[in-house]
């Protein structure tokens, strides 16, 4: 008899792994605002101004902490009624978690260079470029567990998958669209960023079982 080569397996590593990157990723965000030098002082008129000066760091900071956030909770929250996992599932799960790995990056050039004009669209850009990234993965994530049924019960009710899809590629279109203006618009796409914190922010459905 030919052994099964891709056994279902539990989510419980796979759920702890993901949540030790999610918590790294999270904290290498504070340690990208730096203590400034005595230099840095001395330059930005003493430590008060210089803690003012950085307000873009607290504000990309804050921003980022919360999109982790939120894709964390709504990791969690697929894992709800995804019950099995597999070696494939595993690694698309490892593709979403390099993506938010990468997020503190993007966050620390947009804090460094917003306010400069020069640069200000390229840190923008990359800002929701960032943003943009681990939204892709989750999608193939998704789509992956629940075809056929493959890592969900068999019961699952698929319109209720359905209307996740559309949300997913909702939110994937309204970011790209983000990206796209951030090249001339970069106030704008940021805005835009802002409006897609605040619509994940609401609580997920529950899931359908027939």
């Amino acid at each position: 008899m030919e052994k099964n080569r891709n056994p279902l397996m539990s989510t419980d590593r796979l759920l702890a792994f993901s949540d030790g990157v999610f918590a790294i990723a999270i904290t290498i965000l504070i340690l990208e605002i730096k203590i400034p030098k005595h230099s840095d002082l001395q330059a930005a008129g003493g430590l008060y101004a210089y803690l003012l000066h950085i307000w873009p760091s607290y504000a990309s900071y804050i921003m980022t902490f919360l999109a982790i956030g939120i894709y964390w909770s709504n990791h969690h929250w697929l894992f709800t009624f995804i019950n099995k996992s597999n070696h494939t599932f595993n690694m698309l799960n490892i593709l979403f978690l390099m993506t938010i790995s990468f997020m503190p990056f993007t966050t620390a050039i947009l804090g460094e260079y917003i306010l400069d004009e020069e640069y200000k669209n390229a840190a923008v850009t990359s800002y929701c470029f960032g943003y943009l990234l681990p939204v892709i993965p989750i999608l193939i994530v998704y789509l992956y567990a629940v075809h056929k049924h493959r890592l969900v019960a068999p019961n699952l009710n698929n319109e209720f998958i359905k209307k996740m899809v559309y949300k997913l590629v909702f939110g994937m279109l309204l970011i790209m669209f983000a990206l796209g203006l951030s090249f001339y618009y970069p106030n704008i796409a940021l805005g835009i960023i802002g409006i897609c914190l605040l619509l994940y922010l609401l609580p997920p459905d529950t899931p359908v079982y027939d």
